[in-house]
């Protein structure tokens, strides 16, 4: 069935026949509700946002697939690898051009002090250094301008951030948002880090 609506976002008057005969032929102005939630989905996650999803993707897929490039099965990869399969700096060298938009985190040079921050959690050494990152810079050193702080992690343990929870809602009252974004190479889910953080768009798998 394909509703139409026009710009004031009114639906179209009249009764919608789902024979092809009957369908109404979409005038120039109008829009359909797949172009409507298409806008409102990059709204909710701006491009800059799904170009880092997509670039850690890649990495990730790279990762996993490293050791059958080199011939070995995984297990023996575990005890063999030098350890080259998981160059983080190539990843953040990938990140480098989103940072007209957006501070990347964690990072050799200073952040701009934009309004958006994406803190790269990857392989960390503890599964809750990601949103205390994201707090840390959001509360402590760009306060004046942040207003949203992107998580992006390939792990997420919820027993070490449900602690954060309180901060989490002390900063949405402050106009400032921490969004968890869980990657994995085959897709992403948003995962909500408090009941007023959760969204109809969380734990929606994104492929």
């Amino acid at each position: 069935m394909n509703m139409n609506f026009d710009r004031s976002g009114q639906r179209e008057k009249g009764k919608i026949e789902g024979r092809k005969e009957d369908r109404k032929i979409i005038e120039p102005g109008e829009i359909t509700v797949t172009e409507l939630l298409t806008a409102i989905s990059e709204t909710e996650y701006p491009n800059y946002i799904i170009d880092a999803i997509a670039k850690i993707q890649t990495w990730l897929l790279d990762t996993v697939n490293a050791p059958s490039d080199k011939g070995m099965d995984p297990v023996t990869a575990m005890f063999e690898s030098e350890g080259d399969d998981m160059d983080l700096e190539r990843l953040f060298a990938d990140l480098e051009s989103l940072e007209d938009y957006v501070d990347i985190i964690p990072n050799t040079k200073r952040p701009q002090g934009r309004a958006d921050a994406v803190v790269v959690s990857i392989d960390p050494p503890d599964y809750e250094s990601g949103v205390r990152t994201a707090i840390d810079y959001a509360a402590l050193f760009n306060r004046a301008h942040c207003k949203r702080v992107w998580v992006l992690s390939d792990t997420f343990a919820f027993w070490d951030n449900i602690h954060y929870t309180a901060h989490v809602n002390a900063l949405a009252e402050q106009g400032i948002s921490v969004r968890y974004i869980l990657i994995s190479p085959w897709g992403w889910v948003e995962l909500p880090l408090s009941d007023p953080s959760s969204s109809n768009r969380s734990l929606l798998w994104n492929p």
